[in-house]
């Protein structure tokens, strides 16, 4: 992609919002009663090696992995990749290739706190997957599945409400499709594809 895109400059904040929403969803997911859904999506598990009684979720994707902890979520590839902290409540660019964060215990050197256009090309394949990832959902359990999620997450003591799943999904994929469209999720309320 070698178009200079004009992101809003509240992107970071909305991708952010939104990627805390979300890890709360996939942690429900790992807990359902007809079984973990993200091993039945190929994610392969292991015990964390950084926060004690955690597990790392990790799955092939563009030419990288996505990887999944309860404190931190990211596309990885053999230059460095994208990563969110959940704790902080923000995106990063990863800067190498060589390793990736160990919650807890995240290696701040590679970090990149860079906005705008850097951190959208670094993010794309984690937000091309996390779309992926959630028409899979819908199709397996249908709307509400989301929606019980977005119910139980509302009520999560500190928990910033973002937006109604469908909203959220179409908000990605205005990402992934054209970012120089991009509207604020809060505009896509309401709104159907």
């Amino acid at each position: 992609m070698d178009i200079q895109l004009e992101l809003p400059s509240c992107f970071h904040r909305d991708l952010a919002e939104g990627l805390q929403q979300q890890m709360f969803f996939w942690g429900l997911d790992v807990t359902l009663p007809t079984g973990n859904f993200l091993k039945e999506q190929g994610f392969q598990r292991t015990p964390s090696t950084g926060l004690k009684g955690t597990s790392c979720y990790r799955l092939p994707w563009r030419s990288g992995h996505i990887e999944l902890y309860g404190a931190c979520a990211g596309w990885y590839g053999g230059d460095g990749g994208f990563t969110f902290l959940r704790p902080e409540r923000r995106c990063y660019v990863w800067t190498t290739g060589s390793e990736t964060p160990i919650p807890g215990d995240v290696q701040k050197e590679f970090l990149s706190p860079v906005k705008g256009q850097q951190l959208y090309r670094a993010a794309l394949p984690f937000i091309e997957w996390l779309v992926s990832y959630e028409k899979s959902v819908r199709l397996r359990f249908g709307e509400v599945h989301r929606l019980e999620s977005f119910r139980r997450y509302r009520k999560v003591p500190k928990a910033k409400q973002w937006v109604e799943p469908q909203a959220a999904l179409e908000w990605f994929k205005s990402l992934c499709d054209s970012p120089q469209q991009v509207r604020r999720p809060h505009q896509l309320v309401g709104a159907s594809s």
